[in-house]
C-alpha cells in the first residue's frame, strides 16, 4: 500500500494538504470544565432525575455496588452503545442485555451515549456493575446523558464538559441554518478502573454532529483531557459523530487499484457511497470531509491508535448470529457475484467498513449503506487489541454496539 503511505506523509507534512486557512496547528484556548462528582454506596439513596428527559442536573454521580459481578480473567472486553434518546426502544434494549448476559458475551466494562439516568441506574444495578453517569436536562444547556458501567473498581470519575462560547455557538447555528443539536453541551465522562491491578483511564465521548469546526475544537479539548492523565494506559470511545474510517482525502493509488482497500479517503467514500442521506449520521462523505476534523484525529491517534488495524481479529455480527470479516465482505463486493446496489450488496459494504450506524429505510423500502464507523474506540499501545467486533444482530438504536477485547501489557516492571 505505498500509495497510501505516501499519502498520509504529505497530508502531515507541512507543506502537505494541512496548509489551509483555519485549520488548527495546536488545541485551541479553551479548555473543558470540571464537574462535581457525587460518590454513593449501593443504588438506594441516588437523587430522583427530575427533568423532562431524566438526564439529571449536571453533577456526575459515582455509584460502587455492593455486590459486582465477577469479571473475565487477564483480558478487558469494553462495549460502546449509543442508546437513542435515553432508551427509547426500551424492550429491544432490555432483550439484548438479556442476550449478552445468557450468551456469556456482556462486556466487563460498558460506555453509553445518550442514556437516561434511570436506565444507566437499572442496568447497572440489575447486571452487577459500578456506575458512573452524568446528564443534565435541568439548569443549563442539556448535556446528553453519557455513563461508564463497570465490574472492576471505579476508583475515580469526573465529567468534563467542552467550553462552547455563545458567540461560537451562535456563529455554528448560523452556519447550519437551524439549531439542531447545537444548544447542547457535550463532553468526556472519565473514569480510572483497577483493571487487574493495574489502572485504566476511560474517556466516554459523545462529539457533535452538523458543525465540523466544533466537532474538531472538541477533538483537541479530549486531548487536553487525555494530557492530564499521561503515562495512564487510557481509552477513549463513544459516538464521535464523524466517519472515523477516513484518514485522508485521496490516495495517489488510482481508484480500481484500490478496490481491496478499505474506505479510507473522501474520494473513496464519494466513490463507493455517492451523496447518501441516510436517517442517522451526516449526509454524503459528512464532516469528516474538513480537513481539521481529520487533522485532530491525526493527532489524537497520534496519542491514542485506532485499535482498527492492530486488532488480531475483525469481525461483524450479523443479525442472524454468524460472524463475517471486513476482509470476506469486500471480496464478495469485489467479485462480482452480488447484484450491485441489491440490499444484500449494501449490507456487504456496511460489513465491509464496519459502520456502527443502523439506518432506516429510505424510499425504496431498504436502508441504505453508509459505512461510517462513528462509534469507536482509541487506545494506548499499552493496551494491545485482540478483537474489534461490530453488532449487527440488535435493533435497538440507531446505531450499533461496538466491542473491543484487550490484553494488559504488564508496565509496572
Amino acid at each position: 500500500m505505498p500509495g497510501q503511505a505516501l499519502s498520509r506523509l504529505l497530508e502531515r507534512l507541512p507543506f502537505g494538504r494541512n496548509v489551509i486557512d483555519g485549520v488548527p496547528v495546536a488545541p485551541p484556548q479553551h479548555l473543558p470544565r470540571l464537574e462535581r462528582t457525587h460518590v454513593f454506596h449501593g443504588f438506594d439513596s441516588l437523587p430522583p432525575a427530575d427533568g423532562p428527559r431524566q438526564l439529571g442536573t449536571g453533577d456526575t454521580l459515582l455509584v460502587h455496588h455492593p455486590q459486582p459481578r465477577p469479571t473475565r480473567d487477564h483480558m478487558l472486553r469494553v462495549m460502546t452503545y449509543n442508546i437513542l434518546l435515553g432508551g427509547t426502544h426500551r424492550q429491544l434494549l432490555e432483550r439484548y442485555f438479556v442476550e449478552l448476559e445468557s450468551s456469556g458475551r456482556m462486556p466487563d466494562v460498558i460506555a453509553l451515549q445518550e442514556a437516561s439516568q434511570p436506565t444507566a441506574v437499572e442496568l447497572a444495578r440489575d447486571y452487577g456493575f459500578h456506575l458512573a453517569y452524568h446528564g443534565r436536562d435541568i439548569g443549563g444547556p442539556v448535556v446528553n446523558g453519557k455513563a461508564i458501567l463497570s465490574r472492576h473498581p471505579i476508583l475515580e470519575a469526573a465529567h468534563y464538559t467542552y467550553a462552547f462560547p455563545e458567540d461560537a455557538r451562535a456563529a455554528a447555528i448560523a452556519r447550519q441554518g437551524f439549531v439542531g443539536e447545537l444548544d447542547e453541551d457535550r463532553g468526556a465522562l472519565f473514569t480510572l478502573l483497577q483493571v487487574f491491578g493495574q489502572t485504566v483511564a476511560l474517556y466516554c465521548v459523545h462529539h457533535t454532529l452538523g458543525d465540523s469546526g466544533i466537532n474538531a475544537g472538541q477533538l483537541w479539548q479530549l486531548q487536553a483531557v487525555l494530557h492530564s492523565r499521561d503515562g495512564v494506559p487510557s481509552i477513549a470511545l463513544g459516538d464521535f459523530n464523524a466517519n472515523i474510517n477516513v484518514k485522508h482525502h485521496y490516495s495517489l493509488l488510482p481508484n480500481p487499484l484500490r478496490k481491496h482497500e478499505p474506505t479510507e479517503t473522501v474520494k473513496d467514500y464519494e466513490s463507493r457511497y455517492g451523496d447518501v442521506h441516510p436517517s442517522v449520521g451526516d449526509w454524503g462523505v459528512g464532516n469528516i470531509a474538513d480537513v481539521r476534523v481529520r487533522r485532530a484525529l491525526h493527532a489524537l491517534e497520534h496519542e491514542l491508535p485506532d485499535p482498527l488495524h492492530r486488532a488480531r481479529e475483525r469481525r461483524v455480527r450479523l443479525p442472524d448470529g454468524t460472524l463475517m470479516s471486513p476482509e470476506q465482505a469486500r471480496e464478495m463486493l469485489v467479485a462480482g457475484k452480488v447484484p450491485k446496489g441489491s440490499p444484500q450488496w449494501l449490507r456487504l459494504q456496511d460489513v465491509a467498513d464496519l459502520s456502527t450506524l443502523n439506518a432506516l429505510p429510505d424510499g425504496t423500502g431498504v436502508p441504505p449503506a453508509t459505512g461510517k464507523r462513528f462509534d469507536t474506540f482509541f487506545a494506548s499501545r499499552q493496551l494491545e487489541p485482540l478483537l474489534l467486533e461490530v453488532d449487527h444482530s440488535t435493533e435497538a438504536s440507531d446505531h450499533l454496539p461496538s466491542f473491543a477485547d484487550f490484553q494488559l501489557r504488564d508496565t509496572r516492571h
